[in-house]
C-alpha cells in the first residue's frame, strides 16, 4: 500500500446550495490513520476562512452515525482533520459558510 498515494477532488460552487447543508461521501483507504485536508471556495472561487467543517463516521453494517468533531478553515480556506480510519467505516463531510 502506497502510503504518499494522495485523491482529490472538486466541486464547482454551482453544485453547491447556499443556506443548506452540503454532504459528500469519501471513501479512505484501509489504513490505520489518515489525514482529511482540503480547502472550501466560496461561490466566487475565492478560498473562504471560518467556514466550519463536519467529519461524521457511519457504520457500513447498521448505519450508525458517529460525530467525530469540527474543525474551522484557516485565513486561506484551508482544513485538516487528522482520524483513525476503521474497516466498515465511512465518513461523510458536511460544510458549513462562516456565521461573519
Amino acid at each position: 500500500m502506497n502510503c504518499f498515494k494522495k485523491a482529490s477532488f472538486m466541486i464547482s460552487g454551482a453544485k453547491l446550495h447556499s443556506c443548506r447543508e452540503n454532504h459528500f461521501n469519501i471513501q479512505l483507504e484501509r489504513q490505520n490513520f489518515q489525514i482529511i485536508n482540503g480547502t472550501v471556495y466560496n461561490q466566487n472561487q475565492e478560498p473562504c476562512p471560518g467556514a466550519a467543517v463536519q467529519v461524521i463516521q457511519i457504520n457500513c453494517k447498521d448505519h450508525t452515525r458517529n460525530l467525530l468533531g469540527y474543525v474551522l478553515t484557516d485565513e486561506n480556506g484551508h482544513y485538516l482533520f487528522p482520524i483513525e480510519a476503521k474497516p466498515y467505516m465511512k465518513y461523510e463531510l458536511a460544510v458549513y459558510a462562516p456565521l461573519l
